[in-house]
């Protein structure tokens, strides 16, 4: 099992971000979403003091903020990168997102949780099998094994068959990949893999369904080790197209 490389380079919430306008077009912000108008500007207002104490030093008359260079340059990579990869990771104590955002020279990597809060961190893109084996590492679930399975929508969610395929269910990853400049001629692609006791699946879905299929879904069994190397052989070798948060679902807890 592949471990974890990258160190926490800094933490943000939704609120920090937004005040020195690091607001990105796919990342979600959990915590703000459910605030009103009011409640965002009093969040924004006490993130000033938080972001202080990451070093931040207020400047052009307390109009702007001057952040460390090993921040900001994190930040621009982040804002520049024209594709990212996104994982979630849902688990009974654990809701994540994971955005890989996919430099030239450097990917940064941002943890989202549930509350708001972002995790930073900065990789090689030639080390970016092992983050997302890492991210993937789950303990106690088991291959999967068979032919692959046709279930319906509603058989899945009321779990029929769960008990025979996976048993418990241990954890839930759902990814995709982000385009600033989608390619028309590619298809929009979401994996999913469950992994429990007795089994491991992973399934592979249109963003853009066919109707006539389109509460059918194919599982296929699946290696717990073979996560993460699933996830980037399928989309970072497929052109996804743009997404906006408000389009699409990652699970979470």
């Amino acid at each position: 099992m592949r471990r974890r490389l990258a160190p926490l380079l800094v933490r943000f919430t939704d609120e920090e971000l937004l005040l020195f306008s690091a607001t990105h077009p796919v990342v979600d912000a959990p915590y703000l979403t459910g605030l009103d108008e009011g409640q965002r500007r009093l969040a924004v207002q006490v993130a000033y003091r938080s972001l202080c104490a990451h070093g931040a030093v207020a400047v052009d008359g307390g109009e702007g903020m001057e952040l460390p260079e090993t921040i900001v340059a994190m930040l621009q990579v982040r804002a520049s990168a024209r594709s990212v990869l996104l994982i979630s990771k849902a688990t009974p104590d654990v809701g994540v997102l994971r955005y890989h955002h996919l430099g030239s020279d450097v990917v940064v990597l941002e943890d989202v949780t549930d509350d708001g809060m972002h995790e930073f961190r900065l990789t090689d893109p030639e080390k970016l099998p092992d983050e997302v084996d890492a991210f993937c590492a789950v303990e106690g679930v088991a291959d999967g094994h068979g032919d692959p399975v046709m279930l319906t929508v509603g058989s899945f969610t009321a779990g029929d068959l769960a008990q025979e395929l996976w048993g418990e269910g241990v954890a839930q990853f759902d990814a995709t990949v982000w385009r600033a400049a989608p390619d028309a001629s590619h298809q929009q692609v979401l994996l999913g893999v469950l992994l429990g006791t007795a089994g491991s699946w992973s399934s592979r879905r249109s963003l853009v369904p066919d109707e006539a299929d389109d509460r059918v879904i194919e599982m296929q069994p699946a290696r717990v080790a073979g996560v993460g190397d699933f996830i980037l052989d399928e989309l970072l070798g497929t052109q996804g197209s743009e997404m906006k948060p408000d389009t699409w679902h990652l699970m979470r807890r």
